[in-house]
């Protein structure tokens, strides 16, 4: 039997439109045109939970969407692409810009735990943050954003950084912690 590879390729791309309008559907709060939503991505959400995208943006396989209490948002700008198997956890507020690049296994996160030493640290309350990053933003792969970080329009983030401290518009930061160490020209 021959097989039309045309036709085998318009039905994994029916496929993907019936998978992301499927998701669109169910998880998201708004969005723009062109969103691509990729089949094993993944999204553990509160019904109060708020997520929105703009046009153009792309979730890649195994992307992991968690959007629990107390009041969780995450806002996605134009032509945002999340990469294979990010891990996106909000309780407070998310925002990412347009044109933002996250590379594969980046982990966006808006809290963090409590380590008092008077409590078992099991039982403590979360401490709620938020994260916000802007346009034009390149996160490399293996990344870490923690909560109550601003990336500026431009930077880059270096593949495996971790992100405790704001990094400024068009700076290049590297390390863990992430550390400037030159600015794009």
């Amino acid at each position: 039997m021959k097989i039309d590879k045309a036709s085998y390729r318009n039905r994994g791309g029916l496929i993907q439109r019936v998978t992301t309008a499927y998701k669109r559907f169910r998880y998201f709060t708004a969005t723009g045109t062109d969103l691509v939503v990729k089949r094993s991505a993944e999204f553990r959400m509160v019904k109060h939970a708020v997520l929105k995208v703009g046009s153009g943006v792309t979730i890649q396989d195994e992307a992991f969407f968690q959007l629990t209490m107390p009041e969780p948002k995450v806002f996605i700008g134009d032509n945002t692409v999340i990469g294979r198997r990010s891990i996106i956890t909000a309780k407070n507020r998310i925002s990412i810009g347009n044109d933002v690049l996250i590379g594969s296994d980046v982990q966006i996160i808006d809290h963090g735990h409590g380590m008092r030493r008077d409590t078992p640290i099991r039982i403590q309350k979360a401490e709620i943050g938020f994260i916000e990053i802007g346009n034009d933003v390149w996160i490399g792969a293996g990344a870490k954003i923690l909560m109550n970080v601003r990336i500026g329009n431009g930077a880059v983030i270096g593949a495996n950084s971790v992100v405790l401290t704001d990094i400024p518009e068009y700076a290049i930061a590297v390390g863990a912690p992430a550390r400037v160490v030159k600015y794009r020209e």
